[in-house]
């Protein structure tokens, strides 16, 4: 049985034909879903370094681009190394991608639904060193600060996607009642998560420092466009972790109608667990989303607010393709 999704034959190369639920389709050997696996956890691995990049104030230590000081090896300097640390990381994805890209075509060209994520992550990991580059050519402009993590959070995703196809008998997907939730907590979570990114790439992370009030009341006074922003990120913030509670709701909903009609099974247990675990990462997110104000954005706790974010919405996508995935079959 795969980790997420539905049983998977052993020694079938292709489904089984008239299987109700499914569609035919070539087994994935395992050493493609590690590497995928290991190529996701890597791109979360880089948007942390990137959280690091940009609370160090390293996002300028090398001016140029693709090299740095005109070196591929640039001089002996922490905030060198840590944006030249973020480059190569993002190489080897780049490189992986590649790979599984590759294999994915050679070998199972009829699993589109591994096939298609693999080749828009592909497009879009080069949009992403692209906008890598105009960060750096612009001085950090927010607009392109923003863009950059989106895209890499897009990145994520589609890896994530093709994780979870690779370890899953074909089936035929639809929106259930949970898919179209999750999908909308989702979506609610990138939205939160641009905010986030336009919030420090315009420095509006300190433009109330009190909490939970923001200067001193409940309802402020809103003059500029950081105090906007700023605003705006916390009522996303705990918008979110309502979103997530019903979303747990809806889950826990459809796991009783489904173990009333017969259809749950213990591959499905991830579509009550993962919710809970984004509501228990939002937690700690607003945890930390107040230590970077008592600590003033310090990168200790910059770092882990960025990585966390990117976890979150690792956790409500899986929610969302397992539960979209998982329809039909229900069906």
């Amino acid at each position: 049985m795969s980790q997420f999704g539905s049983p998977a034959p052993a020694d079938a190369t292709v489904s089984p034909p008239g299987t109700p639920g499914r569609v035919p389709g070539e087994a994935v050997p395992p050493s493609f879903r590690r590497l995928s696996l290991g190529t996701s956890v890597l791109a979360l691995v880089l948007i942390a370094i990137g959280g690091s990049v940009r609370a160090t104030d390293s996002g300028l230590a090398c001016p140029d681009w693709p090299r740095c000081f005109g070196l591929w090896i640039p001089p002996a300097d922490l905030n060198i190394w840590i944006e030249h640390t973020h480059r190569l990381v993002a190489g080897v994805v780049v490189i992986l991608l590649w790979v599984l890209s590759i294999w994915a075509l050679r070998r199972f060209r009829s699993r589109a639904d591994i096939v298609r994520p693999l080749l828009l992550a592909l497009v879009l990991v080069h949009v992403q060193a692209l906008l890598g580059a105009l960060v750096v050519w612009h001085l950090l402009k927010a607009e392109l600060v923003t863009a950059h993590l989106g895209m890499a959070m897009i990145v994520v995703g589609c890896l994530l996607i093709a994780t979870v196809a690779a370890g899953s008998v074909p089936s035929r997907p639809g929106w259930s009642k949970l898919a179209k939730a999750s999908a909308a907590v989702t979506g609610l979570t990138f939205a939160q998560i641009l905010v986030g990114g336009q919030v420090t790439g315009i420095g509006a992370s300190l433009a109330f420092t009190d909490f939970p009030t923001m200067g001193g009341t409940m309802w402020p006074r809103i003059e500029t466009a950081p105090q906007a922003f700023h605003v705006l990120h916390r009522g996303l913030g705990f918008g979110l972790f309502l979103a997530v509670t019903w979303l747990a709701l809806v889950a826990v909903q459809h796991r009783k109608a489904a173990t009333a009609a017969g259809t749950w099974t213990d591959s499905q247990r991830w579509l009550v667990k993962l919710p809970m675990w984004a509501a228990t990462l939002i937690v700690l997110q607003i945890v930390l989303g107040v230590a970077n104000l008592w600590t003033r954005t310090s990168y200790l706790t910059v770092i882990p607010h960025l990585a966390v974010a990117s976890w979150i919405w690792s956790v409500l996508l899986l929610q969302t393709v397992l539960a979209y995935r998982n329809a039909g079959d229900a069906a």
